[in-house]
C-alpha cells in the first residue's frame, strides 16, 4: 500500500499553492499527495506534477461536483455541465501526470431537493453520464474512483452496495471506489465486510478517525482494517483525510 496525505490537511483554501506541502510530506516520509483539483489550471497542474516528479512523489486527484454540474439530475443542462467538468478534471489528473482520479464524481455533493426519493432516476443518470466519459479514462489511462458519503452529506451514494451497483451500471473497468473510513464507519453495518464486498473495485482508501481526526486518536480499529485491506490484496493508495488543520493543535 502507497501512503499518502490529502492536500486538504494544509491547505486554508482550495487556490492556496501546495508545492511547499508537498515539500513537507516528502520530509515526513509520504509517498504520495493527494491533489483536490478544485482551484487547480493547467500551469498550476504541470508545476505541481514536475515537483512531484522531482521527489518522487506519487500524486492523485480528487474533485467534486457543483449543485448545476449534477449528472444524477433530471436536468440535461446540468448533466452536460457536470460530463464537461469531469473532462477537464481527467485532463487536469492527466496534466498532473497521475492515474487516479476520485471524490464525488457521481453527482453533486450535499442533500438534493428530491431529499433521496428517486434514487433510481440518479443511478440511470449517472451511469449514463459517466459512460460518455469513458473514452476519455481509457485514452488518458485514469482510473475513475466513485465515493459513497454519510447520509448527512448525500441522499445518493452512500454505502458500499450503493456505490457497486453503479459501477455494475456504468461497467467500465476503469470506474471503480474510493472508500472513506469515516464515511463507513457511519454507513456500513459492517465495515470490514464491505471492505471485503469491494474487493478489486476498491481503487483507493481514505482514512481518518471517528471524528474525521487523527487516526489512532478515536474508536476505529485500524489493525483490522487495514488486515482487511491486506485480505483482499489491496497495494493501491491510502491517504490520510483529516479535517484538521496541520499547523493548529487538535
Amino acid at each position: 500500500m502507497i501512503l499518502g496525505v490529502h492536500s486538504a490537511t494544509f491547505v486554508k483554501n482550495w487556490h492556496e499553492d501546495i508545492t511547499p506541502y508537498i515539500h513537507k510530506c516528502k520530509k515526513a516520509g509520504y509517498k504520495s499527495v493527494e491533489v483536490s483539483l478544485l482551484g487547480q489550471t493547467p500551469s498550476s497542474a504541470k508545476e505541481i506534477a514536475k515537483l512531484a516528479n522531482d521527489l518522487n512523489i506519487t500524486l492523485t486527484c480528487t474533485t467534486g461536483l457543483s449543485k448545476d454540474e449534477d449528472i444524477g439530475s433530471n436536468n440535461k443542462l446540468n448533466q452536460k455541465k457536470g460530463v464537461e467538468a469531469l473532462k477537464k478534471a481527467i485532463d487536469l489528473t492527466s496534466m498532473m501526470e497521475a492515474n487516479l482520479l476520485t471524490g464525488v464524481v457521481h453527482a453533486a455533493w450535499g442533500i438534493s431537493s428530491s431529499q433521496g426519493k428517486d434514487k433510481e432516476a440518479k443511478f440511470k443518470n449517472s451511469s449514463q453520464c459517466i459512460k460518455k466519459i469513458s473514452s476519455s479514462l481509457i485514452e488518458k489511462d485514469i482510473k475513475l474512483g466513485i465515493e459513497p458519503l454519510n447520509r448527512y452529506e448525500s441522499d445518493f451514494i452512500n454505502t458500499v452496495d450503493e456505490g457497486l451497483k453503479l459501477c455494475e451500471l456504468i461497467g467500465h473497468p476503469n470506474v471503480g471506489l474510493l472508500l472513506d473510513a469515516y464515511h463507513m464507519n457511519i454507513e456500513e453495518k459492517n465495515m470490514l465486510k464491505s471492505i471485503e464486498k469491494a474487493k478489486d473495485k476498491l481503487f483507493h482508501f481514505q482514512v481518518a478517525e471517528n471524528d474525521r481526526g487523527v487516526p489512532g486518536s478515536g474508536s476505529l480499529n485500524w489493525s483490522e482494517i487495514f488486515n482487511t485491506l491486506k485480505k483482499i490484496n489491496y497495494k493501491g493508495y491510502v491517504s490520510l483525510e483529516m479535517f484538521i488543520q496541520a499547523s493548529v493543535d487538535t
